[in-house]
């Protein structure tokens, strides 16, 4: 196909097999599909975080004007963007599932990319950042650092910056605050990086009895998913931290991940070492082959399944504060994160 774009023309190549710039188009597209009024940049980058693209709303803005020039979008005044019928056809034209296994992907890339090591100093861990407004700060830190003490979270470090500061791709905005907690996705990279095979299976929601986790309630696996399961199950506000917290009992998210037997030992000895570098919180492993806590687990494979990094957040959450999280964003200095007590 080809479009006129002032006063020349350019050859735009069909979407149905997008690499990872046509991907994201092809994303924006779906969102300005399924809104039912013209939508803004902002809004869009937003949907998008929910959808496991972090985009920020200066990339959205870049690519609008790109597909406004394409002819697939225009503007509406000063509402936003709207398909055109040129907009609509090439989206119909697109892969159904094109973000099939994207969420593995993801997961893998960050594993690569993180470097820590319990007996380093200069290590970069994963980090989910939330939005918190200024004033539910006190509120917030005090569940949270609540959260920590109880084991909930893959460690009591956290990062907290001011508005205007640069989080990832996103810039915190005026009266927020950002805080960034470590990811267990850290923990696969310091696995990976000691030589141990790692895969990571299914998300879910774990009951707690007694301050400890009891059994999965609720699962889903990663492999084939084009949504985040982590993600999923935030929104379904499924979780009961707080009152976990609070009484002992409740429901948190957990992760689940599978390695070789022959490697159980030496998984042992660096989660331990993980422990004094304050990478401490709650987790249970199965034996050879064994389900963990009711998770399915492959043969010749044993399971670990650790606390999400994000279960402090939910409980301030779940006492009415807005927050907004998004979880595996960006690599951070571990350095730079602070223990909350």
């Amino acid at each position: 196909m080809r479009f006129p774009v002032r006063d020349k023309e350019i050859e735009m190549k069909p979407l149905t097999k997008p690499h990872s710039s046509q991907r994201r188009l092809i994303e924006i597209l779906r969102v300005i599909n399924a809104s039912d009024k013209p939508i803004g940049a902002r809004a869009i980058s937003d949907e998008l975080s929910n959808r496991g693209y972090e985009v920020g709303e200066r990339a959205v803005r870049y690519n609008l004007k790109i597909m406004d020039e394409l002819g697939f979008t225009k503007k509406e005044g000063y509402s936003g963007r709207i398909l055109t019928p040129l907009g609509k056809r090439e989206l119909s034209d697109a892969l159904v599932d094109d973000r099939i296994g994207f969420v593995n992907t993801r997961i893998e890339e960050y594993m690569y990319r993180s470097s820590f090591d319990p007996d380093s100093e200069d290590n970069r861990v994963v980090v989910n950042t939330s939005l918190l407004d200024k004033r539910d700060y006190e509120k917030a830190l005090e569940i949270m650092i609540r959260a920590f003490d109880a084991g909930f979270a893959v460690s009591r470090r956290v990062l907290i910056q001011d508005e205007g500061e640069e989080m990832g791709a996103l810039q915190i905005p005026r009266g927020f605050l950002g805080i960034s907690t470590v990811c267990s996705i850290t923990i696969d990279g310091m696995l990976l990086l000691g030589g141990i095979p790692i895969n990571t299976t299914f998300a879910g929601v774990v009951e707690v009895k007694d301050g400890s986790l009891s059994h999965f309630t609720d699962l889903i696996a990663y492999a084939g998913s084009s949504l985040d399961p982590m993600r999923v199950f935030m929104s379904r506000k499924t979780t009961k931290v707080s009152e976990a917290v609070r009484t002992g009992s409740g429901c948190v998210l957990a992760n689940l991940r599978e390695i070789p037997v022959a490697a159980v030992d030496q998984a042992r000895d660096l989660l331990d070492r993980a422990k004094d570098a304050g990478i401490d919180g709650l987790m249970k492993m199965s034996g050879p082959g064994e389900p963990n806590m009711g998770c399915p687990v492959g043969a010749g494979k044993v399971g670990i399944a650790f606390c999400g990094g994000v279960n402090a957040v939910m409980a301030a959450e779940e006492l009415g504060i807005a927050i907004r999280t998004m979880p595996i964003s960006s690599l951070q200095d571990y350095s730079r994160m602070k223990e909350l007590r």
